[in-house]
């Protein structure tokens, strides 16, 4: 019996050993990538997921540009499985990240270096994304900036990333999903995620479940921190659209009015809006996602890529918040709105 047991040790590690080094993952730097190649059948192919944030982007971004691409769908661990740390995904982007735009066989990395790219591709006849006067174009910048999901940890520095904010906010979001999530899948992202953190925090919203996710100190802590963040960030975006103007820069719309879209949605899909954009506390920001919300993009890009298990982790939020008060109020703490 040792004899057998000692062998299904050794089967298991040389079994990790050798799918290990079939998913060789890396970081991977943003933009173009012309040095690799990969199949293609249209010039505009996307790698993408319903869900996530930065595939919601891009395909807003193509939407408004008009640009037609294949699209790819691969599951994240909130829609599925961790088909990004699939072989043949890692292929793709051997970060294992999502979006990726192959543009003629050639990825392009990172969302926010997405849709640069693709604004600067578009050509002739299609909308300007990117102002040409300088100062509205640092101003875009430092829009967009805010609204980018950068780097391993984007919610390292909460008061410099609205996006991070959101990322944490979507934490009840992502527990309310991980009820239908077969722990088998989460293992695979331990085992093989180049990012250990991530499927650990997954693992854990698996085992305490949407209620149990609140009670982790850890975790309500860094919920409340990121509510107040993104309070100062719509604050300071309150300011800048009180001068009547219907954009970030003004008339123009452009990428980092895209980048902010995005976020919006998110709140919504947490259920989790109403904390700051209920009653007058910002309603030039209320404005202006209604206005965002009212653009075809929005339509074709995000509301065309609803995820039926998505929609139901947003139910399961809705319906404990209506059964257990005291759930509902650590969803809202901290929110001035409400104070």
């Amino acid at each position: 019996m040792t004899y057998i047991g000692l062998a299904i040790v050794v089967a298991l590690v040389a079994w990790y050993a050798w799918e290990k080094s079939r998913r060789k993952t890396h970081p991977m730097e943003g933009g173009l990538h012309e040095d690799i190649s990969l199949p293609y059948e249209q010039e505009y192919e996307l790698y993408h997921n319903d869900l996530s944030l930065c595939s919601k982007k891009v395909r807003v971004c193509m939407a408004e540009l008009g640009l037609p691409y294949k699209a790819h769908h691969i599951e994240l661990i909130e829609t599925g499985s961790y088909e990004t740390i699939s072989r043949h995904f890692l292929k793709v982007n051997p970060a294992g990240v999502l979006p990726v735009l192959v543009h003629n066989g050639h990825p392009v990395y990172e969302s926010h270096d997405i849709i640069s790219y693709a604004a600067a591709q578009a050509g002739d006849g299609a909308p300007m994304l990117v102002p040409a006067d300088r100062e509205h174009r640092a101003l875009m910048q430092k829009w967009k900036d805010l609204a980018s999901m950068v780097g391993d940890d984007p919610t390292d520095d909460l008061a410099k990333s609205a996006a991070g904010c959101v990322g944490v906010l979507s934490v009840p979001l992502f527990a309310a999903g991980m009820v239908v999530i077969p722990y088998r899948h989460v293992f695979e992202g331990l085992l093989f995620h180049r990012i250990k953190f991530r499927p650990f925090m997954f693992l854990i919203m698996k085992v305490v479940g949407l209620k149990g996710v609140l009670n982790v100190k850890k975790v309500k802590n860094k919920l409340d921190a990121a509510k107040a963040a993104l309070c100062n960030h719509f604050a300071a975006l309150n300011e800048l659209l009180s001068d009547g103007r219907p954009w970030i820069v003004g008339q123009q719309y452009t990428l980092a009015d895209i980048s902010w879209m995005v976020l919006f949605d998110r709140l919504m899909e947490a259920d989790s809006i109403e904390y700051f954009l209920s009653g007058n506390t910002y309603p030039y920001v209320q404005t202006y996602w209604q206005r965002l919300r009212a653009r075809p993009s929005y339509q074709e890009g995000v509301d065309g890529f609803r995820h039926p298990l998505v929609a139901d982790a947003t139910r399961r939020i809705q319906a404990q918040k209506a059964t257990d008060p005291r759930f509902a109020e650590a969803m809202a703490m901290g929110c001035p709105a409400n104070a």
